[in-house]
Parts: C-alpha cells; structure tokens; sequence
C-alpha cells in the first residue's frame, strides 16, 4: 500500500461572521454569469445551488450525475430538494466503471469520478453557453486527501464555498436559514468510497454496500457506513447508534441475518464507530505485515487483561474481528470500556478493530 503524506496544517482562523463570508459568496457567484452546480443532493452542494440561484435566478442550473455509486433513492430525493425551489435541474449519465483506471480503485479513485463528471458537465456547458462551472467544497475541505480536488482544478470548476471561507457548520447554518430540507442530512458520499483502496469497485459490490446500508437505515440508523472489505462488512455507527446496537443482540441477529444473505460472509461492527474518510487512514500508515503476525494472540491475551474475558479472534484483510461473550459485548455499549479496548489493540497493531456480529459463522 502507498503511504503519502497528507497535509492536515490548521487554516488561518477566519473569524468573520457567517454574514460577512455569505456577502463574499454572493460577490463571487455575482461576478460569473451563467452557471452549472454539480449537485448530489448533500447539504453542501444543494446551498451552493440555491445560493446561486437566489443571485442569478435561471442562470444557475444544477447537474447531477446518474451513476451506479450513486445509493438508491439519492437522485429522487436530489430531486425533491431542488424542486422546492424551482432550480432547472438536468440530469447525465455517467459510467465511471468503464474507466479501468476507476475501477481498479487506486488512491486517486476521486480523480476519475470527478473528471467523468466534469467531462460531462463542460459538454454540457458549451451547449447551454455556460459561463462557469462550480462544486461543493468548503473551507473544511481543506487538509484531507480529496484528489477531486485535483480534478476540479484541472478542468477549471471552481468551489465558491470554499472560496468565501464558509465551513460546513456555515453551510449547514445557512441551508437552515433558507428551509433547505438537506440542513441536517449526514455527510454522504458515492458508494465507492466504502471499498478500500486496491479492492476493485464492481457493480455487484456496489449493490451489495446500497442494499447493507437500505436496510441499516430501515432500522432507523442515520449516521453510517458499510465498508466493504471483499466478504467482510464492517459497519461503522454513531457513537449513540453504536452504544444502540451493541445493548440489543436481537438487532443484531437481525441485522447479520440481512447482511449475510446480501453476501457477506462475515458482519462485523467497528468498535471506534462512524468517521468520515476512514479508509484514508491507511494512507498514513508505516504498519508493515510483520506488525501484525502474532496480532491474534497479543489481542485475545489483552481482551482477558481488561477484564472481557475470553475471546476468538480473526485478521481479515486489515480488519482484526473479535468474537466476544454477551457479557463482554455488554460491557463494550459504555463509551469508556469500549474506546480503552480500542486504544490498547490498536497500540498492539490492529488497524479495524470490529466485533462480529454473525455469531453463528465461528471465525478460524
């Protein structure tokens, strides 16, 4: 796996006040004539829209790509937010897999997503006599490996947002304001991003993270992800949502149940929970294979140290899956007890550290 270096230096503090950073959107946006926004429903791109179309009115037109990362129901709902407003909304249909370069999911993935995208939009743009092309990068954006990025620049599509300092507090702030139903919509990104890089994007696994994440959220979870690590699914939750499910075994039953006839041969539940760009940690890691050889045993013989008692472990891929008692599992809802195990295996070298969830398949 490549390592890079990802810069993560603090921005200079910006302490004008949201007024004053939405007075320099609308100076930006207002210099630029007619625009596209490459929209996708997130509460990002859908304030920068309707901030270009409170300045331009019809000249600001939103383009959302059909693609298959796209999860189901995200385009209808895309859809529905925009027509509130009456914002023309013109849909393209892209098919980032028939780039082999995309689907061999290289780190730079997010280049090839965003430059299909891109491509598609500045045709669209000579046609409709569009003067700029924009998309939804913040000030937050800032610091993360987000080879879109890249892309944007190259083909010169600017991030207003991003330009005027509004972080995604602001935007949230701001699409609040402005009845926005995307205001409190958790950050969603293509199902690409749930595969770990070097793990080929396929249309069956695609289906496989949309349909895992229809029924999570069926259940009522808001904030999550599926990773999909080939046969294995790790779920990543809120924290309260992931104290939820680790105090009833029933959900959990339930939810292995799904999973595994969706495909997956083992459910496990990520005990650090839900953040955004976890796979990207991989990108700054030194941790060789050697790391980990006798991962299983320190691992079993620090889960008894803590008092869990005793467990079976399991390495797959990076993930280091455990199967604990009921009682241990228990034990693990409470914040303290659970973020101590995750820190003492992780100082051990576990890189995933997740719980499994189908009991019923015994790991080796």
């Amino acid at each position: 796996m490549t390592t890079i270096q990802i810069d993560n230096a603090p921005l200079p503090v910006d302490d004008r006040s949201i007024d004053e950073k939405l007075a320099d959107l609308e100076r930006i946006i207002g210099s630029m004539g007619r625009v596209l926004v490459g929209y996708s429903g997130g509460v990002d791109s859908a304030m920068l829209i309707v901030a270009a179309h409170r300045i331009l009115g019809d000249e600001a037109i939103a383009v959302t790509a059909d693609s298959e990362s796209y999860a189901s129901g995200e385009l209808e709902e895309a859809t529905r937010i925009i027509a509130h407003f009456g914002i023309r909304h013109e849909v393209v249909k892209t098919r980032e897999l028939d780039n082999p370069d995309y689907a061999a999911n290289p780190i730079n993935r997010c280049y090839y997503c965003k430059s299909e995208l891109f491509t598609h939009m500045r045709k669209l743009a000579e046609e409709l006599g569009v003067d700029c092309i924009l998309y939804g990068n913040n000030a937050d954006d800032v610091g993360d490996f987000r080879p879109g990025a890249q892309a944007a620049q190259d083909f010169g599509v600017r991030a207003p947002l991003q330009e005027a300092g509004l972080t995604k507090q602001d935007v949230r702030d701001l699409a609040r304001r402005w009845e926005i139903s995307a205001w409190d919509r958790p950050a969603m990104a293509c199902l690409a991003s749930r595969f770990p890089y070097g793990t080929p994007v396929t249309s069956e696994g695609l289906r496989m993270v949309d349909r895992a994440e229809s029924f999570l959220r069926s259940l009522g979870f808001r904030q999550l992800r599926v990773r999909h690590h080939t046969e294995l699914a790790r779920l990543e939750l809120s924290a309260d949502e992931l104290q939820r499910l680790l105090e009833n075994p029933r959900l959990r039953s339930e939810i292995s149940a799904e999973l595994t006839d969706t495909g997956y041969d083992v459910v496990a539940l990520d005990l650090r929970g839900f953040r955004s760009g976890s796979l990207n940690e991989v990108l700054q890691s030194k941790r060789g294979a050697r790391d980990v050889e006798d991962l299983g045993t320190r691992a079993r013989q620090k889960v008894e140290e803590l008092g869990l008692g005793r467990c079976k472990t399991e390495q797959r891929h990076e993930v280091l899956v455990l199967e604990l008692s009921e009682a241990a599992i228990s034990a693990l809802a409470a914040d303290g007890p659970r973020a101590q195990l995750v820190r003492e295996l992780e100082c051990l070298g576990g890189r995933f550290i997740a719980l499994l969830v189908n009991c019923d398949r015994q790991p080796t």
